[in-house]
């Protein structure tokens, strides 16, 4: 048993940039609404241009503009910021090009929709990034992970990846169920700021020491709305 409090929410609504910090979010059985709905491909393929092959993706942001003051809305299109900070209409014509140009995708890059997060949210544990940090002997930025929710809870460090699935998670007013441990890519070896530095210590570290797992996603079967500040119980 343990307890805590959400203390941040992220989404991401283009796979592979950086996301956006949530004050609130809609969730239901396909997952956070607007997170990684869109993707980068090469152009008439169906092969993803991911982090893990350009990391300078993640030098570009990306976000859904407020609409009526809600700060978790998702209608209309996300907006993209490239490195240098111009602002892009996901739908914008030289879009395209000039992303492909910043993160040296040779053979062009697309976005499209895709089939969104894969109905589930990736938590992680505040204790659990520090202690990794302890091990490493520096501060281990809780973005290369890529999270929907950082949870702040009396659990010991890297014991919420021993959960069982289908262990029951309360965030806030709504019972999530506890899907798999988040098995990594190599992914958060690379700089989140999208300074195409790698720390291959970490990735040997995650893969050696912690059974290359690291978070844990959860699911919900109904509509429901998380908040930073909700309590959380498991």
């Amino acid at each position: 048993m343990f307890a805590g409090e959400i203390k941040q929410l992220w989404r991401y609504p283009v796979k592979g940039l950086r996301g956006e910090s949530l004050r609130s979010a809609a969730v239901d059985a396909d997952g956070m609404a607007g997170d990684r709905v869109l993707g980068v491909f090469e152009p008439g393929t169906g092969k993803a241009v991911w982090g893990g092959s350009h990391p300078k993706m993640m030098g570009w942001e990306a976000a859904w503009p407020a609409q009526c003051g809600c700060a978790d809305a998702v209608s209309g299109s996300p907006v993209l910021y490239e490195p240098g900070g111009a602002a892009w209409s996901a739908d914008e014509a030289g879009l395209p090009a000039r992303l492909a140009e910043t993160i040296d995708a040779g053979k062009g890059a697309e976005i499209r929709r895709t089939a969104g997060a894969g109905d589930r949210m990736l938590v992680i544990f505040e204790a659990s990034v520090r202690r990794l940090g302890e091990e490493l002997g520096r501060e281990i930025a809780a973005a290369r992970f890529r999270p929907n929710v950082i949870v702040e809870a009396d659990l010991e460090p890297y014991a919420e990846t021993a959960l069982a699935p289908g262990t029951p998670i309360r965030l806030g007013e709504h019972e999530f169920t506890l899907l798999m441990p988040c098995e990594r890519c190599v992914l958060p070896s690379w700089d989140p700021s999208g300074s195409n530095e790698r720390d291959m210590e970490l990735h040997k570290h995650v893969i050696k020491e912690l059974g290359n797992h690291f978070g844990v996603y959860v699911g919900i079967g109904e509509s429901a709305r998380v908040a930073v500040g909700d309590p959380v119980a498991g």
